[in-house]
């Protein structure tokens, strides 16, 4: 076989290049299975054999050049997960009837239209932190979980093809006016494992799919409508919390024996349900009553007229989110005196894709603010923004609402634009502080305000720049400011730990949230599941997998439940099935994938080494192998 890179002659039966190294074998675009010399269609899923011709590989080329900066550093410094398997997911693009559309245009238009259209959709995969593992004709891949990975890589997949089909919507638009032709594109979703290979300087990688995670992402475009978002059951799981989906039920699949469970994707819900935890089993707070008591005397100061800070530590999963729902249904359960003040609650939450978007932490806490939330409607959110300013400040009004309103991106008219539309960047975010200070004497100066900043590890720079500079008028005003962050020095939010703790000094309160005692862990294992007869060994097991983390607690009986070990009868919970062995629940691999990659590269290699020889060992035997791979 001629090599089609080098021209070398390979013999009879190579897999790889002899001369460059290239990989001989042709493999099917949809499944990665390996074809047969002059193979027509795949003998796994039945697609066509073509794979990516020099075109695509340009198409391909051209997009990842388009990448932003920091997902292509972060990409490149993957090079450790060559022949790693990693649980990805997948979300699969393509045009509704192509094969008429382009001979309805022609050759050159729809080469034309592709370009265009690929090139709309593809800032949302990168906004998502998302790289397009191959394309095919007008056929996209995109993985998120690899080469780089977060914890909510199927959230972010499920967001990114929303706002794609939204770009291609207003693409379809302007594809009719020129060419008079409806263009259609659907996106497929999967979750599943596959294994990446090196990853280049041009962003490109190989990939071997697994189990047919990567074919069934594909062959979910047969039941998938025009301009809708599809996805299987094994991604529904991660993120029917927080989206709409209408179930289609179970849709044949060639190559699958049974046949799969599909949903499709209505939109983000209107109030997003917990998206950790075990639906139907619920647990008193364990192990946290000395926070929680501090939090209600922090709130009493603040009730009497004070200003304070709490300061809440704790890595994920340690309860940081359950610790602070706790103390406000605590504060709204309270018995209150007639005329106490009352404190208004206001929240702002850092999404993990959050840090790229300048201010989203701001706006998310003004949402709040103003009563509205943050996917409603442009003339909801700019109604309630102005009533409550006239309310606030009367004729005043127009000294923070013009600015605040630019903040929120509301459509501003009159005298509110005038005073905005000659200030230059430095002068708007001047005025986005002085007005924000203005809110927030004018709300405090009515009753007590509780600020929950939540998950400030994700916070935006810009939102944190503006807090530092708020942070004096916390100690002069009923204020309680509330921070919960994980302990990661290096995100940009830890600047307005180190600057709270410089400016506030004793007005700030801290909290580390440490992992569960033995026995509170048993507690909380008794309160979820309230079996008493639970056998010792599958006790010890959750107990040992989870190390005292609430959040590992509860993934791990959801496996356990998954896997028939713990079963439910006539309203019971009782043990199932015996199990031995636990693997890392899925919902729990890509958060620890991600902070793994954060690791410097010295600290992945030891890491990886200490993984194959055990859980407990001595020190002197890891440096022992290390040093002979050194030296080897």
């Amino acid at each position: 076989m001629d090599c089609p890179r080098c021209g070398t002659l390979n013999p009879d039966g190579a897999r790889f290049c002899l001369n460059c190294g290239l990989a001989l074998s042709k493999r099917c675009a949809y499944c990665q299975a390996e074809l047969s010399p002059g193979a027509r269609f795949c003998v796994r899923c039945g697609q066509p054999a073509g794979a990516s011709t020099p075109m695509d590989a340009a198409r391909l080329t051209r997009l990842a050049a388009a990448a932003p900066a920091p997902l292509v550093e972060k990409a490149r410094a993957a090079s450790h997960l060559a022949g790693e398997r990693r649980v990805v997911t997948i979300l699969f693009v393509d045009v509704v009837q192509s094969t008429a559309l382009s001979e309805q245009v022609g050759a050159e238009a729809w080469l034309a239209i592709i370009n265009g259209a690929l090139d709309r959709i593809t800032p949302a995969i990168y906004r998502y932190e998302g790289t397009i593992a191959q394309l095919v004709g007008d056929g996209l891949w995109a993985f998120f979980g690899a080469p780089v990975a977060h914890e909510d890589d199927p959230v972010r997949a499920v967001r990114a093809a929303l706002d794609l089909l939204d770009e291609a919507r207003g693409y379809a638009a302007e594809v009719r006016e020129r060419y008079g032709v409806e263009l259609a594109m659907r996106a497929c979703l999967n979750t599943g494992p596959v294994v990446i290979g090196p990853v280049g300087d041009d962003l490109k990688y190989e990939y071997t799919a697994m189990g047919g995670a990567v074919n069934l992402a594909a062959r979910l475009k047969f039941a998938a409508l025009p301009m809708a978002v599809l996805i299987s059951e094994d991604t529904h799981r991660f993120v029917s919390p927080l989206f709409e989906t209408q179930e289609l039920g179970p849709i044949a699949v060639a190559g699958r024996d049974e046949p799969v469970h599909a949903f499709q994707v209505l939109g983000v819900k209107a109030q997003p349900g917990q998206v950790r935890g075990l639906a139907g089993l619920q647990s008193p707070l364990v192990g946290r009553s000395v926070e929680l008591g501090a939090l209600l005397h922090l709130c009493e100061a603040v009730r009497a007229g004070l200003g304070r800070a709490a300061l809440i530590v704790g890595e994920l999963g340690m309860g940081k989110t359950r610790l602070i729902a706790e103390w406000k249904a605590a504060v709204e359960a309270e018995q209150r005196s007639p005329g106490s003040r009352l404190p208004q609650w206001a929240e702002g939450r850092c999404p993990s894709h959050g840090q790229g978007l300048a201010y989203r932490l701001l706006i998310n806490l003004l949402h709040s603010l103003i009563g509205v939330p943050e996917w409603a409607e442009e003339a909801e959110a700019r109604e309630a923004l102005l009533r409550l300013t006239t309310d606030l400040f009367g004729e005043g009004a127009l000294d923070v609402y013009p600015y605040l309103g630019h903040l929120l991106l509301l459509e501003l008219e009159d005298t509110a634009l005038e005073r905005v539309r000659s200030l230059d960047p430095r002068a708007i975010q001047t005025q986005y502080l002085v007005a924000l200070r203005k809110l927030l004497e004018a709300v405090t100066s009515r009753h007590p305000l509780i600020l929950i900043l939540e998950d400030l590890h994700w916070a935006d720079p810009s939102s944190i720049e503006l807090f530092v500079k708020l942070l004096p008028m916390v100690s002069s005003v009923p204020m309680l400011l509330c921070m919960t962050v994980r302990p990661d020095r290096d995100a940009p939010g830890w600047k307005l730990v180190t600057a709270a703790r410089e400016v506030l000094g004793g007005s700030l309160t801290e909290f580390t949230l440490h992992a569960l005692s033995e026995a509170d862990s048993r507690q909380l294992v008794a309160n979820l599941l309230a079996i008493e007869e639970l056998p010792e060994a599958m006790r010890a097991l959750i107990l040992k997998k989870a190390e005292g983390n609430p959040f590992f607690v509860e993934e791990v009986i959801r496996m356990l439940i998954d896997r028939g070990a713990i079963v439910r009868r006539n309203g019971d919970w009782m043990a199932g099935a015996e199990i031995e062995q636990v693997d890392i629940p899925d919902n729990l691999q890509g958060l620890l994938m991600a902070r793994i990659d954060r690791l410097p590269d010295e600290a992945k290699d030891i890491l990886r080494v200490a993984s194959v020889i055990g859980r407990r060992f001595p020190v002197k035997v890891l440096e022992y192998i290390l040093e002979r791979e050194v030296s080897s």
